[in-house]
């Protein structure tokens, strides 16, 4: 059995319509550029599909692990502890399994995207821009 990857993006979630599109539009540029994944989005608070929804619209895609990756620029709360505890993570490991169709599926956690080049690359646009 060949593996197939899921991403599942988690955004924190608004009231405020862009702030949820923005993170959409993100989980939109992955999945073009990468279309052998399956990709989705999940929000913490505020917005829909939930977290938890977002996971189970994975059943029947034939994934074999998920890569769950917070859009998220630094480690809080919801990092260390709320979408661990979502995802039914193992806190050693921070990994987890979910069951679809009779299969068992691995959760894999990602970092949250912390300082980086690239963003920094980006933030510096961003100046450019307003200049």
């Amino acid at each position: 059995m060949s593996e197939k990857i899921g991403i599942l993006a988690i955004g924190h979630g608004s009231r405020l319509p862009y702030n949820n599109q923005v993170v959409t539009e993100i989980t939109n540029m992955i999945s073009e550029a990468h279309p052998e994944y399956i990709v989705k989005t999940g929000f913490m608070e505020n917005s829909k599909p939930t977290v938890e929804e977002a996971l189970m619209s994975f059943e029947g895609t034939g994934v074999t692990t998920i890569a769950a990756a917070p859009v998220f620029l630094a480690s809080g709360i919801h990092i260390t502890m709320d979408i661990p505890a979502v995802l039914d993570l193992d806190p050693e490991t921070n990994e987890g399994e979910v069951e679809f169709d009779g299969q068992k599926v691995k959760i894999v956690y990602a970092k949250p995207l912390g300082s980086d080049k690239l963003i920094a690359d980006i933030i510096f646009n961003r100046v450019q821009e307003a200049l």
